[in-house]
């Protein structure tokens, strides 16, 4: 191999060799045109050559030319002393020692300005390369998941084929076993049904005949009870028809050549009065449900109030109260109607038919303060409403007291208009309380006060009965109240100061609203009968409704006795006064 390398280079050097021979004869050193050549042997044609041929001998060098004569220098110029010097080279390098260590500083200045903004970058490399290794690691856990999950599905699918599979054998086996038991109840529960049904058998064909027996005895019992309970509402319409005829006769027996004249009078005007009337019926009928849609309903703290046309509702404390403004009564059969404004008060004036003049005092909203009748330069006090100690006008009042103790027959506590006859009524209003009173007491307080009314005598109007919806007062109830307004006209006459309570009762059937509405609508009615055809004054008139707050027969069904209106004489438990 290496013969061949120094082959391949004598073949490559000797042309450029040869081409270059003239130049250098040219520019180098005279050599001897009889100098021989001698190429490069490799070791083999050494070796084949045996010894190695001596090296030809070189020529011999030309003595040198002799160096001709150095001419003359010129002088030098005289160099500056060597102190001189040195300052010189001292300063220049103090220069550059301070130019380095100005750039040294520099640089080291530039280093630490740069410094945080290196750690910076360095931070925020750091913080890069942790979140990557973070989300490496939860993408990392991310494919776990996602291989566990996979795992997990393939192995839930390779375990639902393989209960699949199990499903299979078994559904067929065990609907085998139930087929097979559905077939042995079956037999067991016919051979049961059959032992029954001879048992049966048996047990009808026996007591077939007493069933028949039992069959007829009730048949008969039924008919002996429901021709007890006809002969009994026989008996019952026989007597009420009996006591209505007694009624009438009583009323007829006990009425006077006047008062006969005046019960025709009386007829013949509400004749007179009430055809025009007859047109407005179903209208009147209809007011109920136009007034729900008047409600208005507002909260004053604790207090809830609607508003509906001229009345009030207030519910405070799970107590219910209506109020209204009465000054329309007062327009009935009066000469002349004003009002007037004095100070805080506002009067309005009602003068009646015999020249006297009724002055009736009350608020802003219409709430009653106090009433008074002045006739013939006199002037007493009717009602005086204004609270002790100066309290709110209309507020509720919560006496504390107990009921009274009845000591009278109930027929002689609560009398039955229908049924009871003059001299009846006339007593009850005449009657005093039937437990005595402490003090005198506010309309206020009378009107929110069960236990208090109570201790005066009422008088029901069972009988009187409206329309439903409606608080007009029928022509054919009007003659109901002739015993009634007769004794109040005649007590009136008695004692002129005499103050009447009618209060408006609801059955539960129907929403506490309306039914507190009607109730209060229907007792003014009454009010305004009395006063219309009976000439009981309307000042000596006040009236309230209850709806079905205070039932007399407790029932949460249609009653009729829970629809009335009831009248007491209050004058007993009335202030007159609060000099009184």
């Amino acid at each position: 191999m290496k013969t061949t390398r120094y082959l391949l280079l004598a073949g490559v050097a000797l042309p450029l060799l040869a081409a270059s021979a003239p130049s250098i004869a040219a520019s180098g050193p005279a050599l001897s045109d009889d100098r021989p050549i001698v190429l490069a042997q490799s070791d083999e044609d050494r070796g084949r050559g045996g010894d190695r041929p001596e090296r030809a001998q070189r020529a011999e060098k030309p003595e040198r030319a002799e160096r001709p004569e150095r001419a003359e220098r010129p002088e030098r110029a005289e160099k500056p002393e060597r102190a001189e010097r040195n300052d010189a080279a001292d300063e220049r390098r103090q220069q550059r020692a301070q130019e380095q260590q100005e750039r040294r500083e520099q640089r080291v200045q530039e280093k630490r300005e740069a410094a945080p903004e290196r750690r910076e970058a360095a931070q925020e490399k750091r913080d890069d390369a942790r979140e990557d290794r973070q989300k490496a690691i939860r993408e990392q856990r991310q494919d776990a998941q996602q291989d566990d999950k996979r795992k997990d599905a393939q192995e839930k699918r390779e375990q639902d084929r393989k209960d699949a599979v199990k499903d299979k054998s078994d559904t067929a086996q065990d609907k085998r076993d139930e087929r097979l038991k559905e077939l042995r109840e079956k037999r067991q529960d016919d051979r049961k049904d059959a032992v029954e049904d001879r048992k049966d058998a048996a047990k009808d064909k026996k007591d077939t005949a007493e069933d028949r027996r039992e069959d007829r005895l009730k048949e008969l019992r039924e008919k002996r009870q429901d021709d007890r309970k006809d002969a009994a509402e026989d008996r019952r319409d026989d007597r009420r028809d009996a006591a209505k005829d007694r009624r009438d006769d009583r009323r007829e027996e006990g009425r006077t050549a006047d008062q006969k004249q005046r019960i025709e009078r009386l007829q013949d005007r509400i004749r007179d009065e009430r055809r025009d009337a007859s047109r407005d019926k179903d209208r009147m009928n209809d007011r109920i449900d136009r007034l729900r849609d008047q409600r208005k309903e507002r909260r004053d703290g604790d207090r809830v109030v609607i508003t509906e046309g001229d009345r009030t509702i207030i519910r405070e404390g799970g107590r219910t109260i209506i109020r209204r403004d009465e000054g329309a009564r007062f327009r009935i059969g009066a000469r002349d109607w004003r009002e007037e404004r004095r100070g805080d008060e506002r009067v309005r004036i009602s003068v009646r038919p015999d020249g006297s003049e009724v002055y009736t005092y009350v608020d802003d909203d219409g709430r009653l303060l106090r009433r008074t009748r002045r006739y013939r330069g006199e002037e007493y006090v009717l009602i005086d409403n204004r609270p002790r100690g100066g309290g709110a006008i209309g507020a509720f009042i919560d006496l504390g007291l107990p009921p009274p103790r009845i000591s009278i027959p109930r027929e002689e506590y609560i009398v039955d208009a229908d049924t009871a006859s003059y001299d009846d009524i006339e007593t009850a209003f005449a009657a005093p309380p039937v437990e005595r009173v402490e003090r005198r007491y506010t309309l206020d307080e009378i009107r929110t006060n069960p236990p208090l009314r109570d201790r005066v005598r009422s008088v029901d109007l069972d009988s009187v009965t409206f329309d439903t919806g409606s608080w007009d007062v029928r022509d054919d109830q009007i003659t109901k109240l002739e015993n009634v307004g007769l004794a109040m006209e005649d007590a009136v006459k008695k004692d002129p100061k005499t103050i009447f309570l009618i209060e408006g009762h609801t059955d539960a059937v129907g929403s506490d609203d309306d039914n507190l509405s009607l109730s209060d609508r229907r007792a003014e009615a009454v009010a305004e009968v009395l006063t219309k055809y009976f000439d009981v004054p309307a000042e000596n008139l006040t009236t309230q409704g209850y709806g079905e707050q205070y039932l007399k027969v407790k029932t949460d069904g249609p009653e009729e006795r829970n629809r009335r209106v009831t009248v007491r004489n209050i004058t007993p438990l009335l202030q007159t006064s609060q000099a009184n």
